[in-house]
């Protein structure tokens, strides 16, 4: 028998209601959502500022609403880390939800401990040097302290001692993308938490499912030839069928659309991946060059052979600091002389925004060198689409400088046009990333169970 994982999210806004037909045709054991980047991680600090009560995304009201009752009706646990800056805040809304969906005994496990925003002073003064991976500069000697988020990646452990309790669904904060599938595996199969090649293993699966499409044809090169676009709008998310040695198979929810092949696994096996032999992450060290692909049938890659070594000493900590504001604006020109008026939209914008506090001001041409940059441009295009972006400490000065623009629109170049959401857009913060590593027995995580029935919450 093998254990049979599904993947129902890989991003905050996925469709995760692409685990309902997973789940009611009885082809999986357990389902998980992962929606976290650093990016989601500044919005929910957005959303938490604006309500306290908040903090976890939205797909989690969706996922108690339509896919839980599923779910828990057939034994089958979530595992999400969709609970982002809140998870106990988006236990307590999940386990109302449930409530009145009448699913009394439902056990629902609220994994804490990766927000360490507060507690970065006690971290420092208990010897952390908090260095930047990159450059090596401390925070503590960083003159840019508008810290916005810290959070540290957890591994599995937590995930599987929730289970092991008999949770139902659990909600974690910031669990590194792969570690949410590693975690089912060992509670499932009793892997030994020094067992690196067994790990190692359940750690490669969890990297080819978390990005749900993309392992079952969407965003492929590979076969863009070969998928019919039309079935990119409904693909069937995957499933990986694990064997207790390790060994997995990826395909995909039966009768469903999209294609599993050597090709998909081989494109998202290297996707975000800096060193193919060392992907760390909080369990395991894990080495994809030692691996071994098959098909084994139709929509069906078989995976074996994946090494591993040993955990390492420390966790990865990101911090997003607050570094300012930007705006965007998309100008239309058009022939004849674009060249000439694209110029003289320079020199107007340079005008218009004499003397106000404007750090930085980037021109580039969409569908010309956007992507590519020193991409050669057409001497005599018949339009130009120049996108401008500027950015300042203040929000207010980048209000002013769209106001002073906007009142140029009838003094600028011939044929101008600007439009689009842009005009009418906020700006928005700009977020720096500050990785950093922290000691384990620095971090204390912590899980809290909720049951719907139940007066009290332990």
């Amino acid at each position: 028998m093998t254990y049979r994982i599904g993947s129902a999210q890989g991003f905050y806004g996925d469709d995760v209601t692409r685990a309902l037909p997973m789940i009611e045709g009885g082809h999986v054991d357990v389902v998980c959502f992962e929606a976290l980047s650093e990016l989601t991680m500044a919005i929910l600090q957005k959303d938490r500022l604006a309500d306290p009560a908040r903090g976890y995304t939205f797909d989690l009201k969706i996922i108690a609403e339509k896919i839980l009752p599923q779910a828990f009706a057939r034994g089958i646990p979530l595992i999400t880390n969709g609970g982002g800056l809140n998870p106990v805040g988006a236990a307590e809304m999940v386990r109302a939800t449930a409530a009145k969906l009448g699913l009394r005994g439902l056990k629902i496990a609220a994994v804490t401990g990766d927000d360490v925003l507060a507690r970065l002073p006690e971290l420092q003064a208990a010897g952390e040097p908090l260095q930047h991976l990159e450059n090596g500069a401390r925070l503590a000697d960083d003159p840019n302290q508008h810290l916005v988020t810290a959070n540290v990646y957890l591994g599995a452990a937590p995930v599987v001692e929730a289970l092991q309790a008999g949770a139902d669904m659990v909600i974690t904060g910031r669990v590194a993308d792969p570690c949410l599938y590693l975690a089912p595996l060992v509670a499932h199969y009793g892997w030994a938490w020094d067992d690196w090649d067994r790990l190692a293993a359940g750690i490669c699966c969890g990297h080819l499912l978390e990005c749900t499409g993309q392992v079952v044809g969407g965003n492929s090169l590979a076969l863009i030839d070969e998928i019919d676009p039309r079935e990119m709008a409904h693909l069937g998310y995957p499933i990986a069928e694990v064997e207790a040695d390790g060994a997995f198979v990826v395909t995909r929810t039966p009768d469903t659309p999209g294609m599993v092949t050597l090709e998909t696994v081989k494109e998202q096996l290297l996707y975000e991946i800096h060193n193919p032999a060392r992907y760390v992450t909080p369990d395991v060290i894990a080495d994809f060059t030692t691996l071994h692909l098959a098909t084994d049938g139709a929509d069906r890659v078989r995976v074996t052979g994946v090494s591993g070594h040993p955990r390492p000493e420390k966790l990865k900590l990101n911090l997003a600091r607050l570094e300012g504001w930007m705006r965007e604006l998309i100008f239309t020109i058009g022939a004849p002389h674009a060249w000439t008026k694209v110029d003289q939209l320079w020199r107007m914008l340079a005008e218009t925004w004499k003397g106000l506090p404007i750090e930085r001001v980037h021109y580039d041409y969409l569908g010309m060198n956007s992507l590519y940059a020193g991409a050669k441009v057409p001497e005599d295009p018949l339009e130009v689409v120049v996108r401008v972006v500027f950015t300042a400490e203040s929000q207010d000065t980048l209000k002013t400088a769209v106001r002073r623009i906007m009142a140029n629109g009838l003094s600028g170049p011939a044929g101008m046009n600007v439009s689009g959401a842009t005009i009418s857009g906020d700006p928005r913060a700009i977020l720096g990333l500050f990785p950093t590593l922290v000691g384990r027995d620095k971090v204390q995580t912590e899980i809290r169970y909720l049951e719907v029935g139940a007066e009290t919450a332990d």
